[in-house]
C-alpha cells in the first residue's frame, strides 16, 4: 500500500474527479482526460488499467439511469462490434511497444479534439450493417489503445432523428461497455498488476464523485458553452502527449 500513496496518486485523483465531471457533464471525455495523462504519470498499459476500471465502476451509476432510454435495435449491433474488434484490438495493446501506443493515443486525443471542435456529424443512412461498422472501429481503437473511442459515436449519434437524452444514452452507454471489456481483458490476461489494482482503488472515490458532480452541474446548468472548452482541453493534452514521445524519441 505505501508505495503507491505518493504524489502522483494525489494528482491521479483530481484527474479522476474532474474528468469524471466531464463525463456525466456533457456525456463523453472523461476516459480521453485520464487515459493521456495516466500515461504521462503510469505509462501505458497501466493508464489504461486505471482509467477503464474506474470508468466502469463511476459510469455504472450514470448508464444505469440512461439504459431504459437505450434503442437496442441500434446499440445491440453496435456493441457487438466493439465487443469483437475490442478483444482483437487487444492483442496489439499487449504486445506493442510502449511508445506505440503512447504515440497512438497522443494522435487520437488531438484528432478527437479537433473532430469535435469543428463539430461534424454523420447524416448518412443508418441501419445493422453501419451500426456494426461503427462499433468495430470504436472497439478496435480502444482495444489497440486504450482510448474509448466516444468522439466517433457523438459524430453519428448527435445528428441521429431522437431526443437528446437518447443521444445521450447511445453514446454513453457503448463508452461503459468499451472500458469493460478492455479492463476485464487486461485483468483476464494478467496485464493488471496488484500495484495497478490499489492505484485504481483508491481513485474509484474520485471517479464516483465526479460522475455524480458531473451530473448535479447538467440539471443546473447548460452544456453548450463548456462543449468547445472540453475539446480544446482535449488537444492541449494530445499535443503535450506527442511533445513527450518526441521529446524523447530525439533524446
Amino acid at each position: 500500500m505505501v508505495e503507491v500513496l505518493d504524489t502522483n496518486l494525489l494528482i491521479a485523483i483530481l484527474i479522476a474527479v474532474t474528468a469524471s465531471t466531464l463525463t456525466a457533464y456533457i456525456g463523453f471525455g472523461g476516459a480521453l482526460i485520464m487515459v493521456p495523462l495516466y500515461t504521462l504519470l503510469f505509462g501505458p498499459i497501466e493508464a489504461i488499467s486505471i482509467t477503464t476500471i474506474c470508468s466502469v465502476l463511476g459510469l455504472s451509476y450514470v448508464v444505469f439511469k440512461l439504459i431504459s432510454e437505450v434503442d437496442w435495435s441500434e446499440i445491440l449491433p453496435l456493441g457487438i462490434g466493439i465487443i469483437i474488434s475490442n478483444f482483437l484490438g487487444i492483442q496489439f495493446l499487449t504486445t506493442a511497444d510502449a511508445s506505440t501506443i503512447t504515440l497512438g493515443i497522443g494522435i487520437f486525443v488531438v484528432i478527437s479534439g479537433l473532430t469535435l471542435l469543428l463539430n461534424f456529424k454523420y447524416r448518412g443512412k443508418r441501419g445493422f450493417g453501419m451500426n456494426a461498422g461503427v462499433g468495430l472501429a470504436c472497439g478496435g481503437i480502444m482495444g489497440s489503445f486504450g482510448v474509448p473511442s466516444g468522439p466517433l459515436l457523438v459524430v453519428y449519434f448527435l445528428a441521429a432523428p431522437m431526443s437528446q437524452i437518447k443521444q445521450r444514452a447511445h453514446i454513453l452507454f457503448p463508452i461503459w461497455l468499451m472500458c469493460f471489456m478492455t479492463s476485464s481483458t487486461l485483468i483476464f490476461e494478467g496485464m493488471v498488476e496488484k500495484e495497478t489494482f490499489l492505484r485504481a482503488f483508491l481513485i474509484i472515490p474520485g471517479s464516483l464523485f465526479g460522475a455524480w458532480l458531473g451530473l448535479y452541474i447538467f440539471r443546473k446548468a447548460p452544456v453548450t458553452w463548456f462543449k468547445s472548452v472540453a475539446n480544446w482541453i482535449l488537444i492541449a493534452i494530445g499535443a503535450s502527449l506527442l511533445f513527450d514521445y518526441f521529446k524523447t524519441a530525439i533524446l
